[in-house]
């Protein structure tokens, strides 16, 4: 039995947390609902500030110093095409800017149906 889910997971990963807004406006353009900002910490940034640097872990610390942001979105009821056209058309707008804004995904999600409250 083969499934295909019906609701898609948008995962956005921004090189940089300068300018959050216009990433979130560009999702808005094309459908996606509002995502869930959070920011993240590279590895190397970890190992740099909370882990002692010896022996070869500091190679491990460059570019520590780079936060990074991630965008997440919900979207239900989408056929699978259009995902991949959604999330392709996306892409070739990130890939636009100077410089490129970052990655998006889309990872199909199970999820028990959702009732209304009355």
């Amino acid at each position: 039995m083969r499934y295909d889910p019906a609701v898609y997971l948008f995962l956005a990963l921004l090189e940089s947390v300068d300018q959050p807004e216009r990433a979130i406006l560009r999702l808005r353009e094309f459908g996606i609902p509002d995502p869930w900002a959070v920011r993240a910490r590279s590895a190397a940034s970890i190992l740099s500030t909370e882990v002692p640097i010896f022996a070869g872990l500091r190679n491990l610390a460059v570019g520590a110093e780079d936060d990074r942001m991630l965008l997440i979105s919900v979207l239900p009821d989408f056929p699978v095409e259009e995902v991949r056209r959604l999330v392709e058309r996306v892409q070739l707008e990130m890939d636009a800017d100077e410089p490129p804004m970052g990655r998006i995904v889309a990872l199909p999600l199970l999820s028990a149906p959702v009732m209304a409250l009355r």
